[in-house]
């Protein structure tokens, strides 16, 4: 019996491996415990959590911020009802690069391990 019972642990084992090994949550959790303990200690600024986020993100939102200046130019100098929807189209392009830059960033990071 005892043989049985050691082949039943045994695969009882097996078998919580293979399920923590399929755990869809398990890479969450480790970036997550990664990062408090990166934190724990320091101070919570602008910069460290723009450092954070993935960079397609940040340049989408740079790229919406730049395309809003240059909207906002575009209108003031040409006072006509066309330069308000190129300033439009100007906004949208400029988060659309941005979202565009900023994936191919977050590809290199993963290409080559970005270290936290």
């Amino acid at each position: 019996m005892s043989r049985q019972d050691d082949e039943i642990e045994r695969l009882k084992r097996l078998r919580e491996r293979q399920l923590a090994d399929r755990d869809p949550h398990a890479r969450d959790r480790k970036l997550y415990q990664d990062i408090s303990r990166r934190r724990r200690g320091k101070k919570l600024t602008l910069g460290s959590i723009l450092r954070d986020l993935q960079a397609k993100w940040t340049w989408m939102a740079a790229g919406g911020i730049v395309g809003a200046i240059a909207a906002v130019v575009t209108i003031l100098v040409f006072k006509e009802k066309w330069a308000e929807y190129v300033g439009y189209a100007m906004i949208a392009f400029g988060v659309i690069v941005g979202r565009l830059l900023g994936a191919i960033r977050d590809w290199g990071d993963e290409d080559w391990g970005r270290k936290y």
